[in-house]
Protein backbone atom coordinates (compact mmCIF):
# COMPACT_ATOMS: atom_id res chain seq x y z
CA UNK A 1 0.00 0.00 0.00
CA UNK A 2 1.33 4.12 -0.99
CA UNK A 3 0.16 6.67 0.53
CA UNK A 4 -0.11 9.93 -1.85
CA UNK A 5 0.77 12.95 0.15
CA UNK A 6 -2.34 15.83 0.20
CA UNK A 7 -0.80 18.22 -1.84
CA UNK A 8 -1.34 22.21 -0.77
CA UNK A 9 -2.79 24.98 -2.86
CA UNK A 10 -0.11 27.47 -4.32
CA UNK A 11 -1.42 30.92 -4.01
CA UNK A 12 -4.52 31.29 -2.33
CA UNK A 13 -7.69 29.54 -4.19
CA UNK A 14 -10.26 31.76 -5.98
CA UNK A 15 -14.13 31.35 -5.30
CA UNK A 16 -13.91 29.60 -9.13
CA UNK A 17 -12.20 26.69 -10.02
CA UNK A 18 -11.00 25.28 -13.45
CA UNK A 19 -10.47 21.63 -13.11
CA UNK A 20 -7.90 20.56 -15.81
CA UNK A 21 -6.24 17.04 -17.11
CA UNK A 22 -2.91 16.45 -16.73
CA UNK A 23 -0.67 13.65 -17.69
CA UNK A 24 3.06 12.89 -16.55
CA UNK A 25 4.07 13.51 -20.52
CA UNK A 26 2.12 16.87 -20.64
CA UNK A 27 3.57 19.49 -21.97
CA UNK A 28 4.75 22.11 -19.46
CA UNK A 29 3.32 25.00 -22.30
CA UNK A 30 0.28 23.41 -22.11
CA UNK A 31 0.24 23.18 -18.51
CA UNK A 32 1.07 27.06 -18.79
CA UNK A 33 -2.00 27.48 -20.65
CA UNK A 34 -4.17 25.95 -18.44
CA UNK A 35 -3.20 28.07 -16.10
CA UNK A 36 -3.48 31.32 -18.30
CA UNK A 37 -6.85 30.18 -19.29
CA UNK A 38 -8.03 29.85 -15.58
CA UNK A 39 -6.17 33.34 -14.82
CA UNK A 40 -8.73 34.79 -17.44
CA UNK A 41 -11.55 33.19 -15.65
CA UNK A 42 -10.83 34.78 -12.47
CA UNK A 43 -10.62 30.68 -11.71
CA UNK A 44 -8.01 28.77 -9.47
CA UNK A 45 -6.49 25.56 -11.20
CA UNK A 46 -6.88 22.41 -10.13
CA UNK A 47 -4.92 20.21 -12.10
CA UNK A 48 -5.95 16.70 -11.46
CA UNK A 49 -4.07 13.52 -12.67
CA UNK A 50 -6.33 9.96 -12.97
CA UNK A 51 -3.52 7.19 -12.16
CA UNK A 52 -4.45 3.98 -14.26
CA UNK A 53 -2.33 1.83 -12.29
CA UNK A 54 -3.36 2.04 -8.50
CA UNK A 55 -6.58 2.04 -6.61
CA UNK A 56 -7.97 3.99 -4.13
CA UNK A 57 -8.24 2.05 -1.07
CA UNK A 58 -8.95 5.35 1.34
CA UNK A 59 -8.90 8.77 2.00
CA UNK A 60 -7.60 10.08 5.04
CA UNK A 61 -8.92 12.85 7.26
CA UNK A 62 -5.98 15.16 6.38
CA UNK A 63 -6.36 14.24 2.38
CA UNK A 64 -4.11 12.02 1.86
CA UNK A 65 -4.62 9.26 -0.44
CA UNK A 66 -4.43 4.96 0.75
CA UNK A 67 -3.46 3.30 -3.19
CA UNK A 68 -2.76 -0.27 -3.69
CA UNK A 69 -1.74 -1.72 -7.00
CA UNK A 70 -3.58 -3.04 -9.67
CA UNK A 71 -1.55 -5.18 -10.17
CA UNK A 72 -0.58 -7.07 -7.28
CA UNK A 73 3.82 -8.07 -8.80
CA UNK A 74 4.13 -4.43 -8.68
CA UNK A 75 6.78 -3.71 -6.49
CA UNK A 76 6.48 -0.50 -4.35
CA UNK A 77 10.30 0.82 -3.93
CA UNK A 78 10.58 3.45 -1.69
CA UNK A 79 13.83 5.06 -2.95
CA UNK A 80 12.28 5.79 -6.55
CA UNK A 81 9.80 8.41 -6.75
CA UNK A 82 6.93 7.64 -7.74
CA UNK A 83 4.87 8.81 -11.33
CA UNK A 84 2.57 11.23 -8.67
CA UNK A 85 5.88 12.82 -6.63
CA UNK A 86 7.22 12.95 -10.47
CA UNK A 87 4.41 14.99 -12.35
CA UNK A 88 3.69 17.14 -8.93
CA UNK A 89 7.30 18.02 -9.03
CA UNK A 90 6.80 18.86 -13.03
CA UNK A 91 3.46 20.86 -12.54
CA UNK A 92 5.47 22.78 -10.01
CA UNK A 93 8.51 23.54 -11.96
CA UNK A 94 5.78 24.86 -15.09
CA UNK A 95 4.18 27.08 -12.80
CA UNK A 96 6.82 28.49 -10.93
CA UNK A 97 6.28 32.26 -11.17
CA UNK A 98 2.42 31.85 -12.37
CA UNK A 99 -0.02 34.54 -10.77
CA UNK A 100 -2.83 31.61 -10.75
CA UNK A 101 -3.98 29.78 -7.73
CA UNK A 102 -3.43 26.06 -8.48
CA UNK A 103 -3.23 22.87 -6.55
CA UNK A 104 -2.44 18.92 -7.85
CA UNK A 105 -5.09 16.63 -6.99
CA UNK A 106 -4.68 12.63 -7.29
CA UNK A 107 -7.37 10.40 -8.60
CA UNK A 108 -7.36 7.10 -10.21
CA UNK A 109 -9.32 4.74 -12.78
CA UNK A 110 -11.06 6.66 -15.91
CA UNK A 111 -9.76 10.05 -16.39
CA UNK A 112 -12.98 11.17 -17.96
CA UNK A 113 -14.55 10.16 -14.70
CA UNK A 114 -12.10 11.41 -12.61
CA UNK A 115 -12.17 14.84 -14.18
CA UNK A 116 -16.19 14.66 -14.16
CA UNK A 117 -16.24 13.51 -10.39
CA UNK A 118 -13.41 16.37 -9.51
CA UNK A 119 -15.29 19.17 -10.99
CA UNK A 120 -18.71 18.59 -9.38
CA UNK A 121 -16.75 18.16 -5.95
CA UNK A 122 -15.58 22.21 -6.60
CA UNK A 123 -18.48 22.72 -9.03
CA UNK A 124 -16.06 24.09 -11.90
CA UNK A 125 -16.65 26.42 -14.12
CA UNK A 126 -15.05 24.29 -16.87
CA UNK A 127 -12.59 21.24 -17.25
CA UNK A 128 -9.68 21.79 -19.48
CA UNK A 129 -7.29 19.04 -21.33
CA UNK A 130 -4.49 18.98 -23.70
CA UNK A 131 -5.02 17.38 -27.10
CA UNK A 132 -3.93 13.81 -27.22
CA UNK A 133 -0.27 13.51 -28.55
CA UNK A 134 0.58 12.70 -31.78
CA UNK A 135 1.52 9.18 -33.29
CA UNK A 136 0.03 6.25 -34.07
CA UNK A 137 0.15 4.69 -30.73
CA UNK A 138 -1.26 7.50 -29.02
CA UNK A 139 -4.18 7.56 -31.46
CA UNK A 140 -4.76 3.40 -30.64
CA UNK A 141 -4.94 4.26 -27.56
CA UNK A 142 -8.10 6.65 -28.19
CA UNK A 143 -9.48 4.30 -30.51
CA UNK A 144 -9.30 1.49 -28.16
CA UNK A 145 -10.63 3.66 -24.64
CA UNK A 146 -12.52 6.34 -26.55
CA UNK A 147 -11.80 9.91 -26.57
CA UNK A 148 -11.66 11.85 -23.23
CA UNK A 149 -12.86 15.07 -24.48
CA UNK A 150 -15.99 12.97 -26.05
CA UNK A 151 -16.68 11.40 -22.96
CA UNK A 152 -16.66 14.25 -21.11
CA UNK A 153 -18.64 16.70 -23.62
CA UNK A 154 -21.20 13.73 -23.79
CA UNK A 155 -21.65 12.69 -19.91
CA UNK A 156 -21.43 16.41 -17.99
CA UNK A 157 -22.71 19.97 -18.29
CA UNK A 158 -19.66 21.82 -17.74
CA UNK A 159 -17.82 23.15 -20.89
CA UNK A 160 -15.18 21.12 -22.01
CA UNK A 161 -12.13 23.41 -23.16
CA UNK A 162 -9.22 21.71 -25.39
CA UNK A 163 -5.79 23.16 -25.29
CA UNK A 164 -3.83 22.77 -27.99
CA UNK A 165 0.33 21.41 -27.79
CA UNK A 166 2.82 24.12 -29.19
CA UNK A 167 3.63 21.46 -32.18
CA UNK A 168 -0.13 21.74 -32.73
CA UNK A 169 -0.55 25.14 -33.56
CA UNK A 170 -0.54 27.23 -37.01
CA UNK A 171 1.41 24.77 -39.18
CA UNK A 172 0.28 26.41 -42.47
CA UNK A 173 -0.90 29.74 -43.04
CA UNK A 174 -4.90 29.21 -44.63
CA UNK A 175 -6.15 32.10 -47.27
Amino acid sequence: MSIVPARPWHGDPRAATLVFGVLPTQDPDVVRSAAALADSLSASLVCVWADPRNIIVNVHPDGSIATIPMDPDAVDDADVPTDEEQLFARLEEALVGVPTPWRFHYASGAPARALHESAEDLDAVAIAIGTRQAGFGHWAIEKIDGSVAVRLAHHQHRPVVLIPRPEDGHKEERP
